[in-house]
């Protein structure tokens, strides 16, 4: 009886085509999702200024938006919450700076409303954040 011996050869190559098709993949992924991370989910116009500028601090972000609904961090709370809320927070971040994210078209009471519930809360620096306008003129 014969036996037949096959020859083996040893891969000494490293196939990175499905590799780089995975990781191609994942680029385009992020590259889709990163800006809704960034921008957040919430429906809110800032209303423009020309003074605008960039501030640094992180403090704690609170959203109004157009139907008078509150949100901090994802969570959308009432105004009674808001006290509470809000001093779990400064207390989470050490910090009590307050950046407020009002959409443009709310009423001028809802937004008194809002800053006396976040000064009654604590909130020590009030931030307004708007976009900026971008200047055509040389």
């Amino acid at each position: 009886m014969r036996r037949f011996k096959l020859e083996e050869k040893e891969f000494s190559e490293i196939n990175i085509t499905p590799f780089t098709d995975v990781v191609l993949v994942l680029l385009i992924i992020f590259m889709i999702t990163s800006p809704f991370l960034i921008t957040g989910s919430y429906k809110v116009k800032l209303p423009q200024s020309t003074n605008s500028e960039t501030e640094m601090n992180k403090g704690v972000e609170v959203y109004l938006s157009d139907k008078n609904e509150i949100t901090v961090n994802n969570k959308t709370i009432t105004y009674q919450e808001l006290s509470w809320y809000m001093q779990n927070e400064f207390a989470s971040k050490g910090t009590k700076d307050v950046i407020i994210k009002a959409d443009k078209n709310i009423r001028y009471g809802a937004f008194i409303q809002l800053l006396d519930a976040l000064k009654k809360a604590g909130a020590v620096k009030l931030l307004i954040a708007t976009t900026k306008i971008e200047s055509t003129s040389p």
